[in-house]
């Protein structure tokens, strides 16, 4: 896709906006879990590039240590940006998932601080690389020099993670609803297990139904989207509280797995006691706040 400078300046600049709201009003969850850290890091890197590219956009022609700078390099720093944002989805939401089915680990806070921010300094330096070395890096600009075009480039890792996405909640769904002996009790374990599924789906889906759907709709609408708005922190919250879910739905079939467990990543507040092998009495039994699953609206 293409646009113009002025509108490429300012609509990075809104999703500046946007990702400090998040990260501000989350700041208590950021630090927690590796997508907090992520969503950090990319705000931080969105806020440098949208400076950089604003005094360059407004010095328009000048001279830093021998380096001849004018608009092109707009254009070639955004594209840059673009190719390396678009290759971050799928390890991203791999990392994550990861990270949430290994959250409970008996490694103190602080170690796992510094194995995040190790972890995610390495993708962004991984990613680079290979962009760097990956050849058809080139600068594209189209128009004149008073309106110049920049040639933007979208990703489709984020269209191939959201479909693998929205299989796999449609898939948990159907399996949670479907028919099943009605001999069975709630006694049974696998009735317990699919109870606890259907409470899981629930969370996530009455928090973040709409968002999937936008998603859906802006294609058809044609409304087209680089890879530079593509990867935002609304969308990283959403693939961490999709991992979540993924995750309490995996330990509803752990074999002696009956710890009531209580995540919280900002969105939503998950409380559900996912086990197989519990008592009837124990299932689902929460005091005080954890009576219910509530969703945060922020």
């Amino acid at each position: 896709m293409e646009t113009s400078v002025p509108s490429l300046l300012l609509v990075l600049w809104l999703k500046n906006v946007l990702n400090w709201v998040l990260v501000v009003v989350l700041r208590h969850h950021m630090s927690r879990t590796f997508s907090g850290i992520f969503c950090i890091s990319l705000t931080l890197i969105d806020s440098l590039l949208s400076f950089v590219l604003t005094a360059i956009f407004y010095l328009e022609d000048f001279n830093i240590s021998g380096w001849h700078i004018t608009g092109s390099h707009i254009c070639l720093l955004a594209q840059i940006a673009c190719l390396i944002y678009r290759v971050t989805n799928w390890p991203v939401f791999l990392l994550v998932g990861l990270d949430n089915f290994w959250t409970l680990s008996s490694s103190s806070t602080n170690t796992r601080k510094l194995t995040y921010a190790a972890g995610v300094a390495l993708l962004w330096t991984a990613t680079a690389l290979y962009v760097f070395w990956t050849p058809g890096v080139v600068v594209l600009l189209e128009g004149d020099n008073e309106n110049p075009q920049c040639k933007m480039f979208s990703s489709t890792q984020s269209s191939q993670v959201l479909v693998a996405l929205l299989t796999t909640t449609t898939c948990v769904i159907l399996y949670s609803y479907a028919p099943v002996d009605k001999c069975r009790t709630l006694r049974d374990p696998e009735q317990r297990c699919l109870l606890c599924l259907r409470r899981v789906m629930q969370t996530f889906m009455s928090t973040w139904a709409p968002f999937p759907v936008l998603l859906i709709v802006s294609p058809l609408l044609q409304v087209e989207m680089h890879a530079l708005l593509q990867v935002n922190v609304f969308w990283l919250c959403f693939l961490n509280s999709f991992c979540v879910a993924l995750t309490l739905c995996g330990r509803s079939f752990a074999p002696k797995y009956t710890k009531s467990d209580t995540f919280t990543d900002g969105f939503c507040s998950w409380s559900v006691c996912c086990t197989c092998g519990a008592d009837e009495r124990s299932y689902g039994q929460l005091t005080g706040a954890r009576e219910q699953v509530k969703t945060l609206t922020i």
